[in-house]
Parts: C-alpha cells; sequence; structure tokens
C-alpha cells in the first residue's frame, strides 16, 4: 500500500512540474536570444537629415512582413527616425506588435541582449550601426559597415544560455520594383 502511494505521490508530483503547452522545441528557443539587424529601406535624398521612405523603400519594407511571415517574432525594434519607424510599422503591424524605440548613441549590443534575452527582435537600424551590433554580439566574423546603396543585406545573430553565439550576413533579393 505504501509503495502505491508513494507512486501516486510521484505521478502527481511530476503533473505539476511538467508544461505540457510547451514542446521540446519552444523550451530549447526560450534558451536562445535571436536579433534580427536590418537596415531601413530606401530614403529620399532630397529632404536632409531624417527623410521619408521612397515609394521604392516602401514597397521594400512592406516584403519584410513576406520574409517573417512563419517567423515567431516577440519585439520590433527602430530608431527613432522617420526611415527606420517606416521600414519597420508593415512588419510590426503585421505581427501586431508595437514599434520600440531605441537611441542610437546609447545602445550597444550588449545592452540589446539584456533587455531580449530569450527573445526574437527585428531591430532596424542604420548601414553604420547594425554591423557594430552584430559584431559586438558575436566573434564568427567581422562585418562592416554597409554600402550606401546596399539595402539587401541584413544580419542575424544568434546567442544560446550560455553566451555562445553565432552570426551571418544574408541578402535577400526582393521583388524588383518600378521607380
Amino acid at each position: 500500500m505504501k509503495n502505491i502511494f508513494f507512486i501516486l505521490s510521484l505521478a502527481l508530483v511530476s503533473c505539476f512540474n511538467s508544461n505540457p503547452d510547451k514542446t521540446p522545441e519552444e523550451k530549447a528557443k526560450e534558451n536562445v536570444t535571436t536579433f534580427y539587424f536590418i537596415r531601413h529601406a530606401e530614403k529620399a535624398t532630397d529632404q536632409g537629415s531624417d527623410p521619408e521612405l521612397t515609394e521604392k523603400g516602401k514597397k521594400r519594407a512592406e516584403q519584410w512582413v513576406n520574409y517573417f511571415f512563419l517567423k515567431d517574432l516577440d519585439h520590433v525594434i527602430s530608431s527613432d527616425f522617420k526611415r527606420t519607424k517606416a521600414t519597420a510599422a508593415p512588419l510590426a503591424k503585421a505581427k501586431k506588435l508595437d514599434i520600440e524605440i531605441y537611441d542610437v548613441r546609447e545602445v550597444t549590443g550588449a545592452s540589446l541582449l539584456d533587455t531580449y534575452r530569450g527573445k526574437t527582435v527585428a531591430l532596424f537600424g542604420h548601414s553604420n550601426t547594425i554591423n557594430a551590433y552584430a559584431n559586438e554580439l558575436q566573434n564568427d566574423s567581422v562585418y562592416k559597415d554597409l554600402e550606401e546603396t546596399d539595402y539587401d543585406h541584413f544580419f542575424i545573430v544568434r546567442i544560446d544560455k550560455d553566451g555562445n553565439s553565432n552570426a551571418i550576413m544574408e541578402s535577400i533579393d526582393f521583388m524588383e520594383y518600378d521607380d
């Protein structure tokens, strides 16, 4: 009788300690932080230091919705410039997320990791900042600033719970646009 009671007690305790709502893949994902560092889309060149997107840039911004269609995303963050917020807006809307604003003068790779550990984040930034964040968070490669005309490349950095990281530079050839 004691053995039956002991076995039932163990079974009951294990039921309370397990989380049937999460698959092993979901549990593993909780231990990984993923950043997508994305440059803003094409900007107008005749509007000063905080320009809007061009029509081509607006179309490119919409294409990020397609790229992330089957990807989980916890946060969309953007620098406080019209072009980055406008690039992030379609994705944030599609994922039903607010755009979180960061200050490019203050944020670092380390501060991003501290804030978003265990999450998947799309960060919209600039040709000379997204590579810096990627470089700071990993040791695989050293990425240079993107060329002024390069809107196709972005970086994906994954960091596990132990601080091991890897990064890749990706290129997306979005549909061709009519100017």
